[in-house]
């Protein structure tokens, strides 16, 4: 289960953290491409919406250069334990004219071993840009102008 979210703006060193459960329970870090539900026991499908990513749009290019960037770290508890845990982090790209984009680690980057221990998604995932989905896009959209 996640509980918090934290948004650090890369060049103030500045953060946001999200604690609430109505709007964490919408960002589950299990949820997307590389996680698998079993129907009737056996066929395995992948997801394709959840976490903060638009899985359909697919990977795309880096974002335009001097958006303003944050590392996104995702904290959970797992079931049967007390203690909260870092188990996730990417890189998230905020355009002013509604457009989000996220980065998930790739082998060369330091987060994406940490990233591992909770989940792979899988060389054709990670290393690349996404589209932010919708609802990510709103929710920070709304909190970064905020500041």
């Amino acid at each position: 289960m996640t509980t918090k979210i934290t948004i650090t703006d890369a060049s103030l060193a500045s953060s946001i953290d999200i604690t609430d459960s109505s709007v964490l329970e919408q960002f589950n870090v299990w949820a997307g491409r590389g996680t698998f539900v079993t129907i009737r026991g056996q066929e395995r499908i992948e997801g394709t919406q959840g976490f903060i990513i638009d899985w359909l749009a697919g990977a795309v290019g880096p974002p335009p250069i001097g958006l303003r960037r944050y590392e996104v770290k995702f904290f959970v508890r797992y079931p049967n334990s007390a203690t909260e845990v870092l188990a996730y982090i990417v890189s998230y790209a905020h355009d002013p004219s509604g457009r989000g984009f996220v980065y998930l680690p790739g082998r060369s980057d330091e987060p994406y071993w940490l990233n591992l221990k909770a989940i792979r998604r899988g060389n054709n995932l990670e290393g690349h840009w996404f589209l932010a989905s919708p609802i990510w896009r709103d929710v920070v959209g709304r909190m970064i102008v905020a500041r």
